[in-house]
């Protein structure tokens, strides 16, 4: 008697999980925003991060690190490898394949995402070669310098949304799978599992797509073609969020760097400290894409996979921002230091 009764119960709880985000627990979560340290600031030698959700009121170190599967973001990705891709639509992208070269003709853009007929996720992320085509593991390359991660709980009705974010983006898939019925609910993921890119006549290189989260939180989605030949931030999410921004993202390398850009009736100031619970690092350890609004009118927190250096104006990628009063005291309390305009 005792075993049919476990055996129910185990049954029932299986039944009730949802494909969708996962919070520090394992369990459901409408949405998060996670930064991962970098080495220098970590005990646990860049795989630790700190987590938000909307039952918070700032910053929380997750407990696992970030190679654990009963992490959020490990849990969260974990399910692409459980799920029946018969029924379900997946996919993960990344312009830094765990499998491919690098192909910089296509967007500079890194997500994974998850849906069965009712509902799903979606993750945008910073983090070259990940997640892995067959389990869950934690690059050792991602260690090294900060990274960024948003995941949204959305309903399948919003997948067409997702798809055409995608498309504007240019992703470039390398885990994928399209059953027919998600080809109908969101025609625009044919293009996108193909990597079909804009047409040649299109004169629209930009998108703002808007979503709902499970519980009710909007999110647009800005994404950008190659084709736009210029910066994300300054030029598309700035002027149509309306306010100005203090903007988080890779500067090292070669490539030539925007720098803090003032002039037009909004201003996007480059950070050049980060600073999360106690840990302080500047921006030359951060691999990290994110934006934070300099008005609290206007409480906005991007995420994304576009830097701010002149050979991203003719890639393509995007960013998902949330309006969230928590959410951009958490974001805008991370501002170390940032660069002010040129007097």
């Amino acid at each position: 008697m005792w075993r049919l009764c476990l055996a129910f119960v185990v049954f029932i709880n299986h039944g009730n999980a949802k494909l969708g985000c996962k919070n520090m627990q394992g369990e459901d979560v409408d949405w998060f925003a996670a930064i991962k340290l970098p080495p220098g600031v970590d005990k646990r030698k860049g795989t630790s991060f700190v987590y938000f959700d909307s039952t918070q009121d700032g910053w929380k170190m997750s407990p696992q690190s970030i190679d654990s599967k009963k992490s959020a973001i490990g849990a969260t990705i974990n399910q692409i490898y459980k799920v029946d891709k018969r029924k379900t639509f997946t996919i993960a992208y990344n312009d830094d394949s765990p499998v491919k070269a690098v192909d910089s003709g296509r967007g500079h853009s890194k997500g994974v995402a998850a849906f069965d007929s009712d509902v799903g996720f979606w993750m945008v992320h910073s983090v070259p070669n990940f997640p892995p085509i067959k389990k869950y593991k934690y690059p050792e390359s991602g260690t090294r310098f900060a990274q960024s991660f948003l995941c949204l709980s959305l309903s399948t009705n919003a997948l067409e949304d997702v798809g055409q974010y995608m498309r504007f983006a240019q992703v470039t898939p390398f885990l994928s799978s399209l059953p027919a019925s998600f080809r109908v609910v969101a025609p625009s993921l044919v293009d996108v599992v193909n990597k079909k890119s804009l047409s040649k006549s299109s004169t629209d290189f930009t998108t703002i797509r808007k979503m709902v989260t499970l519980d009710g939180k909007k999110a647009k989605g800005f994404a950008k073609g190659k084709r736009f030949g210029a910066d994300l931030w300054y030029k598309f999410i700035a002027p149509n969020l309306k306010t100005s921004m203090a903007v988080e993202t890779w500067r090292n390398g070669n490539a030539k760097n925007v720098g803090t850009t003032c002039g037009e009736k909004e201003n996007v100031y480059d950070i050049s400290v980060v600073k999360v619970l106690n840990a302080t690092y500047p921006s030359s350890t951060d691999h990290s894409k994110w934006g934070v609004s300099m008005r609290e009118t206007v409480p906005a927190v991007c995420i994304g996979d576009v830097n701010r250096q002149v050979s991203q104006y003719k890639r393509g990628g995007g960013a998902v921002c949330i309006e969230d009063l928590k959410l951009w005291k958490t974001f805008h309390k991370s501002i170390g230091k940032y660069e002010d305009c040129p007097i």
